[in-house]
This record gives structure tokens, sequence and C-alpha cells, in this order.
């Protein structure tokens, strides 16, 4: 499809004596030779008639006919390093005019050395050019900086007041990744008409390659990947799943990020817009297909426990790669990976991975030294997770204090999400005991590291524990949390089960016996610091990686 009646040739200058790099064109780029990207994206803009490479190498002509662009030899004259490219392009066009006899309205020139030159750029720079009437444009870069010039012996300033970078006056630098003219400037002399225009593109956009640093750069770029997190994070199901896919996040700063989180998950929100990352928030299915659409991610990486079939068919046929937390609903065999680091039982689908190894532990603990067991108890920690829909602090706060131990220390950390901090607070004012309470501490780490005793639910927060060796008490908040297996004696963790149904004396009989017991606390130390627990995070993202390139094939 032509542009307002326009004939469009692209030339390409290819020289193969490249100093910087050798053999840079073909040099092989995530996966492909150099010069292939700008072929291709070339070949594929809707508004180019001709492809052609002017190089004075083989090997160059050979690979850039493989990817099904002309080919025109650059005489020897112009293939020396002191030849500027205005002489090469005209050579080029004038050249296979007289040889085709074709006439062209716009001449580009596209440098094998900017991969990251999409067709859509090249297209919406053709678009501009032809609109705005201009002799020529070009594609820059926004470079402002406070710089200097050396004048004879000076150094001056090239500002006239110190400010911040964002204050100071734009200052455009040629990118050379793409020149657009009208071809009646282009001679040996020039490609530059009289009336200029640009098109701005981003540094990343605009990166060319010229040394290794660029190289590594670019292929880190061309493999970058948009990446959009499903998550919920609210009162019912605490905020095990925004702190999980805030770690992945961490971890992910090659790639290109966006959470999506239903609007029901106000404190998720609040955590994740603390956080400073992308997110987005919808209502309904329509206003999530529409950010789908709008976003068009390579991965979807879905923790919202279990997900429906009709939800992951959809995924499924948009040709999404899927990766599913913790799910063991219908949709599971429609996802491409699912992990369940809490749950050990062994699932009929290669699509499963479960267990300890894949559990995904928080930067802080990576730092956290094992404990060492004391002969006496003098701290005791209470965390039962974000929301706590059970309340079994309070529970746990009047059981310790029935047991009348005033001598030890009491650490309660509630979550974002517990509702009765107040009243905790005002109840245990009332007893004797020594007794501190906090609420969203970020840095958990510290706090239980002191512990000589947890008490929790049956979530994440075990792991943690046993990361650092504190000997530990469950009381499981629903059903789903019995299924999470690691939390058991062979671990070292005593788990109670569910924590309504067991009697306030059960729980009184196993706080005494870990207090008053050395050799057992020692044991649960031990037992749980043989699990390797601190590489999970390393191990799921390899997976995902692995089975997308799988996936993808490699593009």
């Amino acid at each position: 499809m032509s542009i307002a009646g326009k004939k469009i040739i692209v030339i390409i200058p290819a020289r193969g004596g490249s100093k910087g790099i050798p053999r840079k064109n073909i040099r092989f780029l995530a996966g492909k030779p150099l010069i292939s990207y700008s072929i291709e994206n070339s070949l594929q803009s809707k508004y180019i008639d001709q492809v052609l490479v002017s190089t004075d190498d083989d090997e160059i002509s050979y690979i850039a006919s493989r990817y099904k662009a002309d080919v025109l030899k650059r005489p020897e004259r112009l293939a020396q390093d002191d030849i500027p490219l205005d002489p090469v392009i005209h050579h080029a066009v004038a050249l296979w005019e007289r040889e085709q006899d074709e006439v062209y309205d716009i001449v580009i020139t596209i440098q094998p050395t900017s991969p990251l030159l999409s067709t859509k750029m090249i297209d919406e720079a053709i678009e501009k050019f032809v609109d705005s009437n201009a002799d020529t444009l070009l594609s820059v870069v926004d470079d402002r900086h406070l710089s200097w010039k050396k004048v004879d012996d000076e150094y001056l300033p090239n500002y006239i007041a110190r400010k911040n970078r964002q204050y100071l006056l734009p200052q455009y630098k040629e990118t050379g990744g793409i020149v657009i003219t009208k071809r009646c400037f282009v001679t040996p002399e020039t490609r530059f008409g009289e009336k200029i225009d640009v098109i701005e593109f981003t540094k990343a956009q605009a990166t060319d390659i010229d040394d290794e640093m660029d190289w590594w750069i670019v292929e880190k770029l061309l493999k970058r990947r948009k990446i959009l997190i499903r998550v919920d994070g609210y009162k019912e199901i605490g905020l095990g799943h925004i702190y999980r896919t805030l770690l992945l996040a961490s971890r992910l700063i090659d790639h290109e990020l966006l959470f999506v989180l239903h609007e029901k998950s106000d404190i998720g929100i609040r955590l994740i817009e603390s956080s400073h990352y992308k997110f987005a928030s919808f209502t309904d299915v329509e206003q999530l297909d529409d950010m789908i659409n709008r976003y068009m991610p390579d991965i979807m990486i879905n923790d919202i426990l279990d997900t429906t079939a009709e939800y992951m068919q959809y995924l499924q046929k948009k040709n999404i790669f899927t990766v599913n937390f913790e799910d063991v609903g219908e949709g599971t065999p429609y996802a491409n990976v699912v992990i369940n680091a809490l749950y050990h039982e062994k699932y009929p689908l290669d699509n499963h991975y479960w267990g300890k190894d894949y559990y995904c532990m928080r930067d802080e603990f990576l730092l956290i030294e094992p404990k060492e067991i004391n002969k006496e108890i003098k701290n005791i920690l209470i965390s039962f997770g974000g929301t706590d829909v059970n309340d079994y602090t309070r529970r746990v706060i009047h059981i310790i204090n029935h047991l009348d131990i005033k001598t030890i220390k009491i650490l309660v950390i509630a979550g974002l999400g517990y509702d009765n901090i107040e009243l905790l607070r005002d109840e245990t004012r009332k007893f004797g005991m020594d007794i501190e309470i906090l609420q969203d501490i970020r840095y958990i780490s510290k706090y239980m590291q002191e512990a000589d005793l947890a008490i929790t639910s049956a979530g994440r927060t075990v792991y943690e524990l046993a990361s650092i060796g504190i000997p530990t008490i469950v009381l499981a908040q629903n059903d789903r949390e019995l299924r999470h297996t690691f939390a058991c004696a062979d671990t070292g963790v005593i788990n109670l089960g569910l924590g309504y149904q067991i009697s306030d004396e059960e729980i009184e009989k196993a706080i005494l016996r870990l207090c008053n017991d050395y050799h057992l606390r020692m044991k649960c130390n031990q037992l749980m610091l043989k699990n390797d627990l601190k590489s999970g995070v390393e191990k799921v993202l390899g997976l995902i990686f692995d089975q997308y390139e799988k996936f993808s094939g490699g593009k």
C-alpha cells in the first residue's frame, strides 16, 4: 500500500570492513544476523516498495539475499573508511533506478546497526514525513544533559543555569537509524533538503550498535518480553500472592511489566502502588479483556488461586504463554506451567511443578543467618499473615496470658488487612505481659531471627521461618491450608491442623512443650535447616523462560 501515491525505496548500507566489531553486520544477534533485522522490518512495512542492500562484501550479499532483500554491489571506491554515506546512497538509488527503469519519490536510509528500529517505527516515520511535507526527516533522541565544551584551554558550560535534567531545554541528537528524504535532494554530496523534520525515539529504540557494550544492550532489549501479572490481594485471601509477584518482578528487570488487579484488591493495589510498579485495575471481564488486548503480553502470570477452564482457554486462544501459581482449578490443564510450591502431592499433568523446590523466598531472607537455639525461651513471635480471617492472633495472646509466662517477650506482627489491631492493643494493655504489637512490617526477617518460637498459619510464613530454623507451631486457617504439607513433623514444624477445630488446651500444651523442651527445639531447627529454601526464585524463573523458549520457538 503506497502512501500519497509515493514510490519509496529503502537503502541499507552494509560495508564489510567493520572495525569496532569485526564482521558486525552478519554476526548473530539474539539468534539472527544483525542485518536481518533491518531487512525484515523494512520488508514488512505497508508503505515501502523496494528494499535494497548496498555492500562490497560477498558474504553480506549472500545473507541479505537469504532474507529476501535485493543487493547492489558497491564499488571499492565507495567502501573505504573515510567515505560518508551520501555518495553511497546516491550511487545505489541512481544505479538501481537506471537498471530497473524505475523512479522513486522517497529515499530512506536505514542502518543495519539499528535492529530495534521496528516496522511500526518505520511506518510512523514515513507517515510523519509525508504529513509534514518536509524535505528530509531524521530520527533523533532527546539527549539533554549538563554538558561542557573546551575552548582553547578553557572548559565552558553549554548551559546558562544549572537545572535538573527534566527542566533543561531538549537537545536532539541524531541516531542515524533512519533518514527519509525526497528523491530530488539525494546527490553525491548530501541527502538533506532545506526543510528538516525529526521523529523522536526513546534511548532504547534509538540504540545504534557501535561497540561491544551496545551489542550487549541491544541483545538484552531484543530478548525483552512483555509480562502481564494478574494478581489479587484482599482480606479474604491475604497478601501472599502480591508479595510473591513483587519478588518475581524485582528479578524481571530486563522485561516490561504490568500488574493487573481486580478493583476489590484494595490492600493489594496499595502495596503495588507503594512499590512503584505499573498497574491497572478492572471491574469486569470486558475491561480485563480490553487490557489484555491492548497490552498483548508475551507471558501472563496468574497468581489468583484457582482458574476456570473458560478463562484459561481464552488466554490459550490468544497464544499467550501462561504461568499459574497455586492453581488447582479446572483451568490448570490449559496453562503452560502450573507451580504449586505449597502443595506436595503429585499431579498427573506434565505442566505441573510442585513442592518446596519452587518456593519463592523473599530477598531479605537470603541474608539472614540460621537461628542458634537458646536454652531458654526469651521471645515468642505471633504472626498470622496479611489478614488473619479467624483472628487467631487475639486467641493465642489470650492463651499465652493464661499461661502466666511473664518473663517471655511476645511480639505480634499483624498484616495490612488485619482489622482488630486496635481491639488487640486495648485488650493487651490490661495484661501484665511484655508485648509489642506491630503492623504491616515490610522487613520481617530480622524479627523472625530474634524469635525462639513462632506461632503462625500454614501459609508462606512457614517457609520463611523454616529458612532460618525457628521452631514453629502452625494453626491452619482453612481447608486449603491443610494441603500445605511442608508444614509437618518431617520438616520440623508442629502442625496442629485447623485452628478453629483445636481446643485452647491443645494449643497451651503445644506452646508449653516447645518452651520447656530444648532438645525438641534443637531437633525442629535441624530438620528445618536441612531444606534448601533459598534457590527457588532462580529455579522458578529458569523454568518459566525455558518453557517459554520452547513455546515460542526461540522467537
